[in-house]
């Protein structure tokens, strides 16, 4: 039998004092709890009793109709059934979703496509669904009607297909989470009518299995300069490429971004710069090849500066990556804990602004060709727990200095094992 003929029968032999509306209410709950393996769930407190279903264990109710359906992590398993959609005036959260890490025994399980039932539901403002194995592509119009949607996480599922244009229709949206999933295509102009939006999370969607799927892929739009309000944009593990366009200097109130596994080419625009709320910078693993903008000095903010491996000789294809002198102007992101510019080509002289750094806790330089002497200045750096200099061009008459050994969080130091140190590893 059928999840809504079971739901019937639970509410012929229950109350009869009711009013229509009551009962229609209780036999969706009940459709909805047999749907999803009801009897199995971990908490079901008052689900299927006499009790107000208002007081059922996840429920929430406003004015006496269904508001509110969050069940994550709870054993839910099976499918959602459509009659849902008859609450489409009042349901505005429903989370059913999973954290990352959650055990087996926990997790709830719907492996099926995206329930276009959902689409309908013109007043959500909240969904979570992330990691419950749904499968198949975005139905292309799913977003129509979800111009109420703020915040969608359908993160760390099997999701396959193309972003559907239909994304356009989501005017509120501030969270949007597709991230480890098996989609793919461009990231289409569209997004830029997201114009609410906070928090953009696309990342780690390349396979490398027989699927063929690459993830995102082509340069990205220029259209995404309009997201003035974002403040992550998180599109790593993916097979973008291209130049990184202009206008993601107008984005004025970003504080993450994640670009790290992609093929981005050519020069790092100098636009970034004008980012002063910048915590994270991640261009590492991709093809850039370009010197370090000067302006770069400018995102006082940053916490986390990633540049490295953009050396690359694959498939034929070489570029010189992040190349030329450190720019001196390093030395005024006073915020700085990590700096990784390793595996490049960076030349010149290690520069003594980054003994300005007091922050500082990585530094890794390694396998570049940058010449000495390493600065004394560095051991003003108190938090340093990482110097990894080797593979250089440091001439051997230049040692690791013992202001830096003698650094009390140092855990981690590296030069060639011809330079004097100390305190290195590997030699």
């Amino acid at each position: 039998s059928s999840p809504q003929s079971e739901g019937f029968a639970w509410i012929y032999n229950q109350r009869h004092d009711l009013s229509d509306e009551e009962l229609i209410q209780r036999w969706v709950l009940a459709s909805f709890y047999y749907g999803a393996n009801g009897d199995d769930w971990i908490v079901k407190d008052g689900w299927l009793t006499s009790q107000s279903e208002c007081s059922w264990y996840g429920v929430s109710c406003l004015n006496g109709a269904v508001s509110k359906l969050e069940l994550e992590q709870n054993r839910l398993a099976g499918f959602l059934v459509p009659e849902i959609a008859l609450w489409k005036k009042d349901l505005y959260v429903i989370s059913l979703g999973n954290d990352y890490d959650a055990p087996s025994e926990e997790k709830n399980t719907f492996v099926m496509p995206l329930p276009s039932v959902l689409g309908e539901l013109t007043y959500l403002k909240f969904l979570n669904l992330e990691h419950v194995g749904l499968v198949s592509s975005i139905p292309e119009g799913f977003f129509m009607n979800l111009s109420h949607l703020q915040s969608l996480y359908l993160n760390n599922n099997a999701i396959t297909g193309f972003l559907p244009r239909s994304i356009r229709h989501l005017s509120s949206i501030e969270v949007l989470w597709l991230g480890g999933n098996n989609m793919d295509g461009p990231i289409i102009s569209e997004i830029g009518h997201l114009t609410s939006l906070k928090d953009l999370s696309l990342e780690n969607n390349f396979r490398e299995d027989s699927s063929g799927n690459r993830g995102f892929v082509a340069a990205l739009p220029s259209e995404i300069g309009s997201l003035t309000n974002l403040e992550i944009l998180s599109l790593a593990d993916n097979a973008l490429s291209g130049q990184l366009p202009l206008q993601m200097g107008d984005l004025i109130s970003l504080r993450q971004l994640r670009l790290r596994n992609n093929f981005f080419e050519n020069q790092l625009p100098t636009v970034l710069g004008k980012l002063e709320l910048l915590e994270v910078l991640d261009i590492s693993h991709n093809w850039l090849s370009s010197t370090i903008p000067p302006e770069y000095g400018n995102m006082v903010s940053l916490t986390t500066l990633s540049l490295e491996s953009n050396y690359k000789d694959q498939n034929g294809y070489f570029t010189w990556g992040i190349n030329g002198e450190l720019p001196i102007e390093l030395g005024k992101l006073k915020n700085l804990q990590h700096l990784r510019m390793n595996d490049n080509y960076l030349t010149g002289t290690l520069i003594s602004e980054i003994g300005q750094l007091f922050l500082l806790e990585t530094l890794h330089l390694q396998n570049n060709f940058l010449q000495g002497p390493i600065p004394e200045v560095y051991s003003n750096c108190v938090m340093l727990k990482e110097v990894l200099l080797e593979d250089n061009s440091i001439d051997s008459q230049f040692g690791m200095p013992e202001g830096i050994c003698r650094l009390p969080e140092l855990d981690l130091a590296k030069v060639d094992c011809s330079l004097s140190c100390t305190c290195c590893h590997g030699c």
